[in-house]
């Protein structure tokens, strides 16, 4: 099992074990447990305690450092202490001369090699000769005529033409190199912040990008492939491209003479991704039957259900921008990608800002807390990612609040800072547009 920590020790990623091992099924939720302290991780040098339901597992670890567009990240890898005993089992004293000591010699002209007597033979033959014969006469279960099967009267009418078996299997080597590739896009746009028509747009500049560096991957100038190499990768890394990291991986790795057959399956294989969900077919539904329009019922209007657990109401309309300061150019830099990509990606992110913080208001008039927690976690992972480090503060602050009391100051601070970074973005495409 493995996790891995960013540079602020946020759990940004894991394997599937351990998310089973919490009883999550994805990083959004272990991240929220942990912020609600639903679960803890006690991490010391060497081992990890995870305290679950009251109980302790313990694990011990080591840890790799990475080197990544999202800044230096940590790989934390667990073995329980069960995998730590099997390790260090003593191996046997016994030697292979001592085995093989006691053995004899086999005699292959003996007699004994042979598990049948011939008369036991025979009566084998006979009764499979028997079973087949009952077999040919039910003609409804086998569907054919008696007259149209031959049975073989010797072992060689069994046997296979090898040639034909290759033109099998080439069939099918030749269908899985047709076969689409799909991609999770409802499920990756989410977890990196953007939409599904915007992860559509950059899967194909990675495929325009991938074309105009093929020249570059067949290079001999090992300076001009590493380069190459390194931006399909990193790029292939933020789109969560499936397949795509271990066939560039092992271009890396390979020799001279197999790199154009692993750079020829590269390619292949980006050109079967896809986006695409099978359709669905609409079930009909029946129309409703027609009420007669003699009849007229007066209904009641039930009274307003009153929350007695709402934290009341909170206005943002007179909340002023609160400025900080933000460069979309250093924000590439640091992360490795392009400042269109960044620009993008902040686009999206405002779009999301809008969406979650009405629904955090929502989940203020009901009184939940939980709700918010989880909303500024989810939007606090998008803005550090995207180095927006003023704004993850505040949101910082809103995952962590448990006294409601002061969530309306969090709040309406957040919104501040939302405003101001919202303006500076809008400013520099109406740059760009003039």
């Amino acid at each position: 099992m493995y996790y891995i920590l960013n540079e602020t020790d946020q759990i940004i990623a894991a394997d599937n074990h351990l998310l089973g091992l919490c009883s999550v099924n994805n990083i959004n939720e272990l991240s929220s447990i942990l912020a609600v302290g639903e679960i803890k991780f006690d991490l010391s040098a060497t081992s990890l305690s995870i305290h679950i339901d009251k109980s302790d597992k313990m694990f011990s670890i080591s840890k790799t450092s990475l080197s990544s567009m999202l800044g230096h990240l940590t790989l934390v890898e667990l073995a329980s202490e069960e995998e730590n005993d099997l390790a260090e089992l003593p191996i046997s004293e016994f030697s292979i001369d001592d085995i093989t000591e006691d053995l004899t010699p086999l005699d292959l002209d003996s007699d004994l090699i042979s598990i049948l007597s011939d008369s036991d033979k025979d009566t084998v033959q006979d009764e499979i000769s028997e079973e087949i014969a009952l077999l040919l006469t039910d003609d409804d279960f086998i569907g054919i005529k008696e007259e149209n099967i031959e049975v073989p009267e010797t072992a060689e009418a069994f046997d296979l033409d090898l040639s034909t078996q290759d033109d099998l299997f080439g069939a099918a080597a030749d269908t899985d190199d047709t076969i689409a590739i799909p991609i999770d896009i409802e499920t990756i746009s989410q977890q990196i912040g953007i939409s599904q028509e915007d992860y559509n747009l950059f899967l194909d500049e990675y495929i325009d990008a991938a074309i105009d560096l093929e020249e570059d991957l067949q290079s001999d100038e090992a300076e001009k492939r590493s380069n190459a190499i390194e931006t399909l990768s990193h790029l292939g890394e933020v789109l969560r491209l499936p397949v795509i990291g271990e066939i560039i991986a092992n271009i890396a790795s390979a020799s001279t003479e197999t790199q154009k057959t692993m750079i020829a399956s590269f390619y292949g294989t980006l050109s079967r991704l896809t986006t695409q969900t099978s359709p669905h077919e609409e079930v009909p539904q029946e129309e409703a039957p027609m009420e007669p329009m003699d009849t007229v019922t007066l209904t009641e209007e039930p009274e307003p259900v009153v929350n007695e657990n709402s934290f009341g109401t909170i206005d943002l309309y007179d909340v002023k921008p609160i400025h900080f300061d933000f460069q979309l150019e250093e924000a590439a830099n640091d992360l490795s990608l392009p400042v269109e990509l960044i620009e993008e990606f902040v686009n999206d992110f405002i779009d999301q800002g809008h969406l979650e913080t009405k629904k955090m208001l929502e989940a203020y008039e009901k009184g939940d807390l939980k709700t918010i927690q989880e909303i500024g976690h989810l939007l606090k992972g998008t803005s550090s990612n995207l180095r927006i480090n003023a704004l993850s503060d505040t949101l910082y602050k809103i995952q962590f609040c448990e006294d409601s009391s002061n969530l309306e100051t969090l709040i309406k601070d957040y919104w501040g800072h939302f405003l101001s970074f919202e303006i500076q973005i809008n400013a520099i495409s109406r740059q760009k547009e003039i």
